[in-house]
């Protein structure tokens, strides 16, 4: 019997550790095929390249680098590299934390929503860690990406997007998941002023609200948060209704 596809990308790019270690721990029961940015394109959002010519290169057997952005690397994959649907798509795993407002940023997150916008679902996994710590646990959230597959993906809505953030801790040391909302953060020192005006990211300010995910990475838990595909706030859009019905009747 022939093992079910899953697509794998990023934004930390094609040789990124993170994504390997995602493909070595799947591809025992899945064929895993990456398609990935040839280079680093964090915080590339959901950036789509347009009149300019992509560039694709196998670099072994079912490992592709693409010379574009993230969702390029899903569009190229989906419409030109595989011969077949995916059953999942995947992307990372991410090195740093895409918490919060982050994931209007994140390169990563925006891989997993293109994929659901093409009513696949779609997971983006996160590993909380910075690059100068001394250990990234990588394999261990590899781990809990194959728990989230085997276990949680099939049982979702198709086409659901989750955004995965996995503590940077031992497998053993994790003291469960939970199911989390978006947290909500500012950033402080964002912009650099010594070689012209760069902006750095900053230090993050988070509010730190139960039920959310920072909150739930904080006690040592993996937290999943789905996200929407539709933007829209449909109770504000009551309200502009009702606004529209009295301007415009007063102007006309």
């Amino acid at each position: 019997m022939a093992k079910q596809l899953i697509l794998l990308s990023n934004d930390d790019g094609v040789r990124a550790p993170g994504i390997h270690a995602l493909k070595e721990h799947l591809e025992r029961r899945y064929r895993v095929v990456i398609v990935a940015p040839e280079e680093e394109m964090s915080a590339s959002s959901h950036a789509v390249t347009l009149k300019k010519p992509l560039f694709i290169n196998r670099l072994e057997k079912d490992v592709y680098s693409v010379s574009g952005t993230p969702a390029d690397c899903i569009i190229v994959a989906l419409f030109y590299i595989l011969q077949e649907k995916p059953v999942f798509i995947l992307s990372g795993i991410n090195l740093g934390q895409n918490l919060g407002e982050d994931v209007f940023y994140s390169g990563t997150v925006a891989a997993a929503r293109e994929g659901a916008l093409y009513g696949i679902t779609s997971a983006a996994f996160s590993i909380v860690a910075d690059r100068e710590e001394e250990k990234i646990y990588f394999v261990s959230a590899a781990k809990v990406a194959g728990y989230v597959v085997d276990s949680i993906l099939p049982h979702v809505k198709p086409g659901s997007l989750l955004n995965v953030n996995v503590p940077n801790l031992p497998i053993e040391s994790l003291k469960g998941m939970r199911a989390t909302t978006l947290s909500t953060r500012r950033y402080v020192d964002v912009v650099n002023e010594e070689n012209g005006f760069v902006v750095i990211g900053g230090r993050p300010v988070w509010q730190m609200e139960e039920g959310t995910d920072i909150v739930a990475v904080k006690e040592g838990f993996v937290s999943i948060t789905p996200l929407l595909k539709d933007l829209t706030s449909y109770e504000e859009r009551e309200g502009l209704q009702r606004i529209i019905r009295e301007t415009y009747k007063r102007n006309h």
